[in-house]
């Protein structure tokens, strides 16, 4: 069995995986098992699960058409260069879990604890994906942080997109990359240090 310390220091990120179809039974039983995360009160999250070419298309019909009302795209180069990057991102990726988080208006400190619990809620289900031999990509694109578009794909209002996730199964030929980190006498101080 690996240990905690194991799973935490070899998670890695990966923009590349199979195209091999991931069982959406499989996605649900991972996300119930990573809500042991921490959190007030109720659970603040909400997860929406994309794994179908519909649902898939229905997506990426919302990101093109953000990017075309925040001007990100705005002439044929802009254009061809996103479709592109988001039929990769999007249609092609097994699955896409979009996180979200419940805000709470006029209770900033509530809302910053949903917001952390969520994130402590997609940690937990990125350390468990290794067990199935799956791989994800945790990405906080443009259009997560836009209420509007939370509210095109389906979100009550009370509710901020918080990731755009990717998850498929691990391809054995792509690079694995280790990541720096800096050591911890650089960002470890006493309170008065």
């Amino acid at each position: 069995m690996t240990s905690i310390q194991e799973s935490i220091t070899t998670r890695r990120t990966s923009k590349q995986s199979l195209a091999t179809p991931v069982a959406k039974d499989l996605l649900i039983d991972l996300l119930a098992q990573a809500s042991a995360a921490p959190y007030h009160k109720k659970e603040p999250w909400l997860v929406k699960l994309v794994t179908t070419t519909e649902e898939k298309d229905f997506l990426y019909d919302r990101i093109i058409q953000f990017y075309e009302e925040s001007g990100v795209i705005h002439d044929e180069k802009s254009r061809e260069k996103l479709t592109a990057k988001m039929n990769r991102l999007i249609r092609n990726a097994p699955a896409t879990l979009l996180f979200a988080h419940e805000v709470y208006p006029d209770k900033k400190r509530l809302t910053s604890d949903a917001a952390l619990a969520t994130a402590a809620l997609i940690q937990n289900f990125s350390l468990l994906l290794a067990e199935h031999d799956l791989v994800g990509f945790w990405a906080s694109s443009a259009f997560t942080l836009e209420p509007d578009f939370a509210k095109k794909i389906g979100l009550p209002d009370n509710y901020s997109l918080i990731a755009n996730y990717r998850v498929g199964y691990r391809d054995p030929d792509a690079k694995v990359s280790t990541g720096k980190r800096r050591p911890p006498s650089e960002w470890i101080s006493d309170l008065r240090g």
